[in-house]
């Protein structure tokens, strides 16, 4: 098995066993390792989308990774951007800015 860091997105083949000991490999996936998880455990309440995603209802444990490809890292952003309203003004019979 391969490993994944913290954080890094890769294109990989994936075998996971589910709860019922149930053996799924998940083809050409995009797979991303969270910063907090229980990894090789797949939970649900961090793992919803890729779960989802890959048809599988159950927590899943990752039993053989094959990376096909690193795509990177995610960017670890410390908080939100704010939106500011645009203080320009419009021509109402153009539509330009004035």
């Amino acid at each position: 098995m391969e490993e994944i860091k913290v954080g890094e997105i890769v294109y990989a083949t994936i075998t996971v066993k589910d709860e019922k000991n149930k053996t799924h490999e998940l083809r050409k996936v995009v797979f991303s390792r969270e910063w907090e998880s229980e990894y090789p455990i797949l939970r649900q309440e961090v793992y919803t989308r890729f779960l989802k995603q890959n048809n599988l209802k159950t927590d899943c444990t990752i039993i053989d990774v094959i990376i096909l490809a690193h795509t990177g890292f995610k960017h670890k952003a410390k908080g939100y951007t704010t939106a500011k309203r645009n203080e320009q003004t419009r021509d109402t019979i153009t539509g330009a800015y004035v």
